[in-house]
C-alpha cells in the first residue's frame, strides 16, 4: 500500500499565458492498493472522497468508473510500456475542485504516471514521466508544478520540455478565490481570439520578462505592473463574474494585484505577508451575486510525492 499526494496548481500567472504556473499546498491524494490488499475482486475499484467546500464541490462528483482520468491514464501507461498491471485498488480523496482553473485534471494525470510506473515497476526517470504528463495534459504550465512544486517557467520546443524551477519568496502571500460557479478549459479557450496584434505580444512578453524577474530579485514593487495581462484575461473575464471587482478590491486592501487561475474562474492575489488582505476579500466577495471560497494558500514547495502507507 501505498500513496500519491499532488499539488493544486495555478497556471498562466498573469502574463505568462501557457508558460508558467505555481504548486499550492491543497492536494489530491490516492491511495493504491494492490493484489491481497484489495478488498474486493473487481480488477480495480475506485472510492471517492471529495472537500474543500461542499457548496464547490456539489455539482462536480469524482466518475468511480473506468472513465476516471486515474484510472484511463494507468491503463494508457501500461500499453504504452507493455507491461501488465496487478489487481489494484484507488481511494481518491480530492481538494482540488473540478473546472476551477486548478489543475485538477493535470493532477489526476500526475499521480496517476507515478502510480502505473510504480505499479508496472518500470522505474522511468521523473523528467521523462514529466514528458509524457506534458503531452497529455497539453498545459505544460500545470503538470510541470505538480511534477516540481514551486514555480515552474518552461517551453516545449517539440521534442522536450525544457523548465526552470523558480523559488517563490517567503514575503508574498497568495490567496485563492473559488467561485460556486465550474468553468470549462474548453468554453475558456473558445473565447479567444485567433490570433493577436504586435502591441499585445510586446505588452504580455514585457510583464512575462518583468514578473520573473521581480520575483527572482524581491522586486515587488514592480509586480502590480508585472501581473497584467491581455492574451487571454480580457476575454475569459467576460466569463467571471466579479473578476474585476474582485482584483481591484485586492489592490485597495494592499495586495500587489491579482490573476486568473489558469483558464478560471479561480482568482489568484498577491499581496504582502501581514497585510489582512484575506479578511478583507471575503467581506467584499459577500457583496457579490455569488459564492467565493477565500483562503490564503502558501506554494508547495516539492511537487507530487510517494509516500509508504
Amino acid at each position: 500500500m501505498f500513496k500519491v499526494k499532488v499539488p493544486a496548481t495555478s497556471a498562466n500567472m498573469g502574463p505568462c499565458f501557457d508558460s508558467a504556473g505555481m504548486a499550492l499546498s491543497l492536494y489530491n491524494e490516492i491511495t493504491v492498493l494492490t493484489d491481497s490488499e484489495c478488498s474486493t475482486d473487481a480488477p480495480f475499484l475506485i472510492q471517492s472522497e471529495s472537500g474543500i467546500d461542499p457548496r464547490i464541490e456539489a455539482e462536480q462528483p469524482i466518475p468511480c468508473d473506468e472513465t476516471n482520468l486515474v484510472y484511463t491514464t494507468i491503463k494508457w501507461f501500461s500499453s504504452r510500456v507493455g507491461k501488465a498491471l496487478p489487481r489494484f485498488e484507488l481511494r481518491q480523496r480530492d481538494r482540488i475542485p473540478l473546472a476551477r482553473g486548478l489543475g485538477s485534471s493535470a493532477a489526476c494525470i500526475t499521480a496517476a504516471l507515478l502510480i502505473a510506473d510504480r505499479l508496472c515497476g518500470t522505474d522511468i526517470p521523473r523528467g521523462d514521466l514529466l514528458d509524457m504528463a506534458v503531452r497529455l495534459e497539453g498545459h505544460p504550465d500545470n503538470v510541470a508544478p505538480a511534477f516540481l512544486g514551486e514555480m515552474v517557467v518552461g517551453a516545449l520546443d517539440g521534442r522536450r520540455f525544457e523548465y526552470i524551477k523558480v523559488p517563490l519568496p517567503e514575503e508574498l502571500e497568495f490567496i485563492v478565490l473559488i467561485p460556486d460557479f465550474p468553468l470549462l478549459t474548453e468554453e475558456a479557450r473558445r473565447v479567444l481570439p485567433a490570433s493577436y496584434s504586435r502591441e499585445q505580444a510586446v505588452f504580455n512578453t514585457s510583464r512575462s520578462a518583468l514578473l520573473i524577474g521581480a520575483l527572482l530579485t524581491k522586486r515587488f514593487d514592480v509586480l502590480s505592473v508585472a501581473m497584467h495581462d491581455r492574451l487571454h484575461q480580457p476575454y475569459r473575464g467576460r466569463l467571471v463574474h466579479g473578476m474585476d471587482g474582485i482584483i481591484d478590491a485586492a489592490e485597495n486592501a494592499g495586495a500587489y494585484g491579482g490573476f486568473l487561475s489558469g483558464a478560471g474562474p479561480s482568482i489568484m492575489v498577491v499581496a504582502p505577508r501581514g497585510k489582512n488582505v484575506a479578511s478583507e476579500l471575503e467581506l467584499y466577495c459577500r457583496s457579490l451575486g455569488t459564492y467565493w471560497y477565500v483562503s490564503p494558500v502558501a506554494p508547495d514547495r516539492h511537487g507530487a510525492v510517494i509516500e509508504e502507507e
